[in-house]
């Protein structure tokens, strides 16, 4: 079998770091694969850091007319026959490919879309659309998702697949010189937008008593940087709150913080939690979707409900007051990780997933 993993490879995060996983997986079973980006940046750069060389399908924009050719072009070349496609730009071509060179296509559903984000819900509609057209199979990172995308999914084939990784330490990674070493260092890893519920942590940040020797770093960037700025200037915390920006050696950041914090609105299964828990990092989340689905309120995690401050608070001040609780708590998640979300069987149970719609090549497409 001939696989091809497709994604735009414009961005770099989830999606991003589940390709290269799985790259890294394929290199070391000796499976043979080709993996074709839209853009030549930080996806490819670490690809071939582990040395997978990308085919960069070069188009113009996110709707190009000669993608589709160009794209059965090369699998026809590499004599492809799964498709692995991650995102709307990726399944659009490869539908349209699979008309000029048949293929079986898989696609992954990694999140649902942020509510208001008219674009995301457009380029979602499009990518159930024309997955569903060229009769693709669907995993999801959670059966959270599962559950909530059941009926827009009905008739395809569809399965959960856990995200993987290989286990990380510690003593890998040296401290970053802005993460101060005097305070207890809680921190929110990834994007700054709304469904992540930042505004809630700076909140719960506020209600701790006078001095309380611990800092909330996120670190990130996104489109709500400036509006939590200004909430926590508007409540005076600015001693409390440290904005630290976007971060490429992210795993110096995770291995030294002593919390992480998510209190997300809604949730898939985010590398930066299985990142934590190899760290044997504590935890604190909202109890939604992945979140709530893999981690254990008291034993790998504290979990609050989402959008309640004053919960947050509560949980912030229980660990500033009882520390030692947060080491059994991170041996325990790692342990978890190790167990349940490691790198072999992410890449065992996609395999599996691919030989079996190896046969289809493309047949059932319905355009």
């Amino acid at each position: 079998m001939k696989l091809a993993i497709c994604s735009a490879g414009e961005l770099f995060g989830g999606v991003e770091r589940h390709i290269l996983g799985m790259s890294t997986w394929l290199r070391r079973e000796g499976h043979e694969f080709v993996l074709i980006l839209f853009h030549d940046r930080e996806l490819a750069r670490q690809a071939r850091e582990i040395g997978v060389e990308p085919v960069i399908l070069e188009t113009r924009g996110s709707f190009d007319l000669r993608g589709p050719g160009r794209l059965a072009r090369i699998l026809k070349e590499h004599q492809v026959d799964v498709v692995h496609a991650h995102g709307y730009r990726a399944v659009v071509n490869c539908a349209l490919a699979q008309r000029r060179y048949p293929f079986a296509m898989v696609r992954t559903v990694h999140g649902l879309v942020e509510s208001g984000a008219v674009k995301g819900k457009l380029f979602a509609f499009m990518e159930s659309y024309f997955g569903r057209h060229s009769s693709a199979s669907v995993i999801y990172v959670t059966n959270d998702l599962r559950r909530r995308l059941s009926e827009k999914d009905s008739g395809l084939v569809t399965k959960t697949i856990y995200n993987g990784i290989e286990p990380l330490n510690r003593t890998d990674y040296e401290r970053p010189d802005d993460l101060d070493p005097g305070v207890f260092n809680f921190a929110a890893v990834g994007r700054v937008s709304k469904v992540k519920g930042l505004e809630y942590a700076i909140r719960a940040m506020s209600l701790l008593p006078q001095n309380p020797g611990a800092v909330f770093n996120i670190i990130g960037t996104g489109p709500m940087v400036k509006d939590l700025v200004a909430m926590t200037e508007s409540l005076g915390i600015c001693d409390r709150v440290k904005f630290l920006g976007f971060k490429e050696n992210i795993f110096h950041y995770l291995a030294h913080i002593d919390t992480l914090v998510m209190p997300s609105i809604h949730e898939g299964l985010p590398y930066t939690i299985l990142e934590a828990m190899s760290l044997g990092i504590p935890i604190i989340a909202s109890q939604v979707g992945g979140l709530e689905e893999v981690l254990e309120d008291g034993r790998t995690a504290y979990l609050v409900s989402p959008g309640d401050p004053q919960g947050l608070g509560e949980v912030f001040l229980k660990i500033l007051e009882s520390r030692e609780q947060n080491s059994v708590i991170g041996f325990a998640a790692r342990e978890q990780q190790i167990d349940s979300f490691g790198l072999d069987d992410f890449g065992r149970n996609y395999w599996r997933h691919y030989s079996m719609h190896q046969s289809k090549a493309g047949s059932d497409a319905q355009f």
